[in-house]
């Protein structure tokens, strides 16, 4: 059976991953709405989900970010200027691989203190690019502490998943990094077998 080359495995990857979420979005979406409607808080996984995108795939979190903003206004029923506020303000996300390229991808990755600014930083970049688009509709600064406070929940959950996932390997990391690793073992292991073989 043929290989997958990176491009098709990381399409592969992506798709997979977005089917999953948009999944997992929808049916958070759907039962708050239905249970939980007088709540002033939401719960939605785009935050969490464009967090891992981004360390593992960099600019490609962009179709996570995309796809987060539609599951969320279709499963909400959202009016289409929500779908613009929504999907064009998760973009504003993607301003966190800035801070990935700074800090590092692997530092993020093993402090618990980065990992954390950087959830934060996406969460926030989420709701500044939200109040940023609404603004063409008539929005003002109140709409702004409207999206933080309604999403803080948002990025509470994201924050204590990313400090799980980041203890397992290959899940909060570069994906080429992970995949080369993976490669420099497998033959170094398969280079000590053939070294004990000849013994």
């Amino acid at each position: 059976m043929k290989a997958l080359t990176f491009k098709q495995y990381r399409t592969a990857n992506i798709i997979l991953l977005t089917l999953i979420f948009v999944i997992a979005e929808s049916a958070v979406t759907l039962g708050a709405n239905l249970w939980f409607r007088e709540l002033p808080y939401v719960l939605s996984l785009a935050v969490l989900f464009v967090s891992l995108e981004m360390m593992r795939w960099h600019g490609y979190a962009a179709v996570a970010a995309l796809a987060m903003g539609l599951a969320f206004c279709a499963a909400s029923g959202a009016a289409p200027t929500q779908y613009l506020i929504y999907c064009v303000g998760n973009l504003f996300m993607l301003f966190g691989l800035f801070f990935l390229k700074k800090a590092g991808r692997d530092k993020v990755r093993e402090s618990a203190l980065l990992s954390i600014g950087y959830v934060l930083i996406v969460f926030l970049l989420a709701q500044l690019g939200r109040w940023i688009v609404s603004l063409f509709f008539g929005a003002d600064l109140r709409m702004l502490v409207q999206f933080v406070t309604t999403d803080a929940l948002s990025a509470l959950f994201a924050v204590i998943a990313v400090l799980i996932v980041r203890n397992i390997e290959g899940v909060f990391e570069d994906q080429k990094s992970y995949l080369l690793r993976l490669e420099a073992e497998r033959r170094e292991e398969a280079g000590t077998r053939e070294e004990d073989y000849r013994h």
